[in-house]
C-alpha cells in the first residue's frame, strides 16, 4: 500500500504534542514549542516553494475530529445543554461549509487565446484573464476574483467561495471557542468571580505543573481561535476597501494592481466605492459573479 507522508508526518507530530503534552506544564510547553517550530518551518517551506500540500489541512481535520471524540467521550455527560447544542450546532455548520468551500474558488474556463501581448495574458493559462483575476502557482489555475490560496483548507479563495470562506471562518471560530472553554473548564474546573460569573481556573492549573489530554487539546483550540480570529479582521478591513489579498500585496510592495496603475494606500483603491457600497457589492455581486462574463469597471 502506498503510504501519504504528509498524512504519515502530521498524525505522529500531532500525538507527539498530545502524548507529550499530557505529561505536566513543562513538558507541554517543550512539546508546543517543538510543535510551533516545526509548523512554522513547514509553512514557510510552502510559501517559498509553491509547492501544494495537504499537510496543513489534514491537520486542521484531524484536530476537529479529535475535538469531537474528546467533546462525546468526556464533556458530553458533564455539559450544560447550551453547551452541547452550541458545539455540536457550529460543528455542522463548520462541515457543511466546508464542503461548498472545497467545491470551486472561480476557476476560469481555459480559452485558447492569441492575444499574447495583452497586459491581462496570462502565459501559463494561454487566457486572458479578466480584471481581477490572477493566477494561483499552487492550482496552477487562473482564479477569478482571486484572493489567496489557503493552505489549511487547500483551496484558493475566490469570487465562487469568498462568502462561504468568511462563513469558515466565522463557523470555526465559534467551535474553537466552544472546545476551548469546555475542554479548560473540564479539565482545570472553575472559579468564580462574582456570584453570577466563574471561569476555567487555568492559573491554578499552571502552576500545580499539572497537565492532561484535555488541557493540550484545549490549548491547541486556543491557538486556532487566535489565528482565525486573526484572518477574520483583515478579511473585513480587504472587503471594507473593495481589495483582495492579491491586491493588497501588490499595493504594499508597490506593485501595479492589474491594469499598471500605482497606489501607495488602500483609499486609493480603483475599486473602493465606499463602506457601504464595498459590502453590498461583496455580499450580492459575488454571488452572482459569472466566471469570464463579469468584469469590474474601473
Amino acid at each position: 500500500m502506498k503510504v501519504d507522508n504528509h498524512a504519515v508526518a502530521v498524525t505522529t507530530l500531532f500525538c507527539f504534542y498530545l502524548i507529550v503534552g499530557s505529561i505536566n506544564m513543562i513538558a507541554l510547553g517543550l512539546a508546543s514549542i517543538i510543535f510551533a517550530v516545526f509548523l512554522t518551518r513547514m509553512y514557510r517551506y510552502v510559501r517559498r516553494s509553491g509547492v501544494k500540500s495537504i499537510y496543513f489541512f489534514l491537520l486542521s481535520m484531524l484536530h476537529t475530529v479529535t475535538s469531537l471524540v474528546l467533546y462525546s467521550c468526556k464533556i458530553f455527560l458533564r455539559a450544560e445543554t447550551i453547551h452541547i447544542y452550541y458545539f455540536y450546532f457550529w460543528l455542522m455548520v463548520y462541515l457543511s461549509v466546508l464542503y461548498n468551500f472545497k467545491q470551486d474558488a472561480g476557476k476560469i474556463a481555459v480559452v485558447q487565446s492569441k492575444n499574447t501581448n495583452h497586459i491581462l495574458y496570462c502565459d501559463k493559462c494561454t487566457i486572458v484573464r479578466p480584471v481581477r483575476a490572477s493566477h494561483c502557482r499552487f492550482c496552477d489555475v487562473c482564479v477569478d476574483r482571486y484572493d489567496h490560496h489557503n493552505i489549511w483548507f487547500d483551496q484558493c479563495v475566490g469570487s465562487s467561495n469568498h462568502v462561504s470562506y468568511l462563513i469558515l471562518l466565522l463557523a470555526l471560530i465559534n467551535l474553537t471557542f466552544s472546545t476551548t472553554w469546555d475542554f479548560f473548564s473540564t479539565a482545570c474546573g472553575f472559579v468564580e468571580l462574582s456570584p453570577n460569573f466563574s471561569v476555567p481556573n487555568c492559573k491554578a492549573y499552571i502552576l500545580g505543573n499539572r497537565s492532561s489530554v484535555l488541557f493540550s487539546i484545549g490549548l491547541f483550540s486556543c491557538a486556532v481561535l487566535l489565528v482565525t480570529l486573526y484572518h477574520l479582521i483583515i478579511q473585513m478591513k480587504l472587503i471594507t476597501f473593495n481589495l483582495t489579498g492579491y491586491e493588497e500585496r501588490c499595493l504594499r510592495r508597490g506593485y501595479p494592481i492589474h491594469d499598471d496603475m500605482l497606489r501607495s494606500h488602500y483609499y486609493h483603491s480603483p475599486f473602493n466605492k465606499g463602506f457601504k457600497q464595498n459590502w453590498m457589492s461583496f455580499i450580492i455581486s459575488v454571488k452572482q459573479r459569472v466566471v469570464n462574463k463579469h468584469v469590474d469597471t474601473v
